[in-house]
């Protein structure tokens, strides 16, 4: 994950990164005009003598104005951002391929069905490997205390509760590579928390049936 932040790796990371980017023009055009009155209000009425500025009691169309539209912004962003994550957490029945994640102090378990069982170590960090133009559910669960999933590519993050499992869908893009060290443990969960990492991997649907074969015991 070189230069920052792991481009999308999923179809809900480009909806997440939507969202984003729609909050982040609001914010700034809205910042930009509230900065922008400021600095027209500090020049046009600086003192210049000691009378008082001329005073007005209301003014309705003015007020209404700056009571409505925010209110229309902030529902606007609401109604995208709700839409958008009932989308994005939405499930299908039968996902191409399911991954059940383990977090434990201080280290991750993916275990795939009928296949290989990855388990970090100190010694070595264990390797998250997808096939590319699929839809993959995460069954996160943990075995001590509160853990968080978070891999950059995903642009979301997962909590993950002793004795609960918590499931999630994504949809796999079709860009192919490896972020080293980029998944982490997102939420405090004791001393060594932040050796709490993992590397993804995304490959071809033929790469991965090869590499599942190779990892098998």
């Amino acid at each position: 994950m070189e230069g920052g932040l792991a481009p999308p790796l999923t179809e809900q990371a480009h909806d997440i990164e939507q969202i984003w980017d729609g909050v982040l023009i609001a914010a700034s055009v809205v910042g930009v005009l509230v900065i922008a009155l400021i600095v027209f209000v500090v020049i046009r009425y600086r003192r210049r003598d000691d009378r008082l500025p001329h005073q007005r009691r209301e003014n309705i169309p003015l007020e209404v104005a700056y009571t409505l539209v925010p209110l229309l912004i902030v529902g606007a962003l609401f109604g995208i951002t709700f839409f958008s994550v009932r989308s994005i957490d939405a499930k299908e029945p039968d996902p191409d391929l399911t991954v059940a994640v383990t977090g434990f102090q201080w280290q991750w378990q993916f275990e795939y069905p009928d296949g290989p069982r990855i388990i970090g170590t100190d010694a070595e960090e264990p390797e998250l490997v997808l096939p590319a133009g699929t839809k993959v559910q995460f069954d996160l669960t943990s075995i001590d205390v509160i853990h968080s999933f978070w891999i950059p590519g995903f642009r979301f993050k997962r909590d993950m509760f002793p004795g609960q499992t918590q499931t999630f869908q994504v949809d796999v893009g079709d860009r192919t590579g490896s972020w080293p060290d980029s998944g982490v443990c997102a939420e405090f969960c004791g001393l060594d928390h932040h050796k709490m990492r993992f590397s993804v991997r995304i490959v071809t649907p033929d790469e991965f049936q090869f590499w599942l074969q190779e990892a098998r015991p």
